[in-house]
């Protein structure tokens, strides 16, 4: 039986409602609640929801759910997301931590958990989780990695080291290397990929297309993918992003005409047991080689395939 996405993906990552409006008249917060539970299409419990996980935003600015605004003036153009229904979240606990030193942290992120806050909820993210276990209230992101992607991700624990990184990012002196499963299986060995990614329209989720012109929001790509391992229906590909941008590998595949198994977003939608899909987009970041602040020499960080990444036979 064909359904739009997996059971894994109804639990961890619930669609979302959307709902805007714009206040005809000033209101201070406790009078903008009460109306705002009328007003939620889902039901008021629902609209409690929202406000735990923080999921609005007033004039494009988001709320912070610990201190919210004592008063919101007339014409404020207010936008909510919540979920369907909680999300199951991954845990994240100190087995998790790969490397920390030198102002930088990575962790061998478990598919499902966003990297930082989201539109829906600033409760939910690695970024928070590890600020909660390591006790670090300033670590911050330096890079992303898609939600259902695993493996290894960069925090900095200070700004100067944030910068180096930052800066090591856009000059690519980091090289990444991630693993993915594809179907169907290429015929050939090696290739490299490159194009102009824009933003595409997608009723629910963010998407981005390849292009072979730049146009006016394309920013440039590339991709170096090789073959290593052949396995039925489906191939192991290691993969080398030259740029960073967002879903890039996953588009890239796509282009290709072998996508990342399991992604139904740029891929055929999720079919039991068919060969394309899984409960999870298969990618997982398996490999950073980069210099740490005031270090010649160069440090590998490696993070193991989790549970749910499909094993080798």
């Amino acid at each position: 039986m064909t359904c739009l996405r997996s059971p894994e993906a109804e639990r961890a990552d619930p669609l979302l409602h959307r709902q805007e409006w714009t206040l005809e008249g000033a209101r201070t917060w406790s009078a903008f609640v009460n109306e705002a539970r009328r007003l939620w299409a889902p039901g008021p419990a629902a609209f409690d929801r929202v406000l735990w996980h923080g999921g609005l935003q007033f004039d494009r600015q988001p709320l912070d759910p610990d201190q919210p605004p004592l008063e919101l003036a007339a014409g404020t153009r207010v936008i909510g997301w919540g979920f369907e229904r909680e999300p199951e979240v991954p845990a994240v606990g100190p087995e998790l931590v790969l490397f920390d030193a030198s102002g930088l942290v990575a962790v061998n992120k478990p598919a499902w958990l966003p990297m930082q806050r989201t539109r829906a909820s600033v409760r939910h993210s690695l970024e928070g989780e590890l600020r909660r276990l390591l006790g670090c209230p300033s670590l911050a992101a330096v890079h992303r990695l898609d939600r259902q992607t695993s493996g290894v991700a960069l925090f900095a624990r200070t700004t100067a080291a944030a910068s180096h990184l930052q800066r090591s990012l856009e000059r690519r002196r980091v090289h990444k290397r991630y693993l993915a499963w594809v179907s169907p299986p290429p015929a050939w060995r090696g290739c490299r990929i490159g194009g102009w990614m824009r933003r595409a329209h997608h009723t629910r989720r963010p998407c981005f297309a390849l292009d072979a012109r730049p146009g006016d929001e394309g920013r440039w790509s590339e991709t170096r993918a090789s073959v290593s391992e052949l396995q039925d229906d489906r191939a192991l590909l290691e993969v080398n992003p030259i740029s960073g941008r967002t879903h890039q590998i996953r588009v890239h595949l796509a282009a290709l005409g072998h996508p990342v198994v399991g992604d139904d977003l740029y891929g055929p939608a999720y079919e039991a047991s068919a060969p394309h899909a899984d409960g999870r987009v298969q990618l997982h970041a398996s490999n950073i080689v980069l210099n740490l602040p005031n270090d010649p020499k160069r440090t590998e960080i490696e993070a193991p395939p989790p549970p749910d990444f499909i094993p080798l036979k």
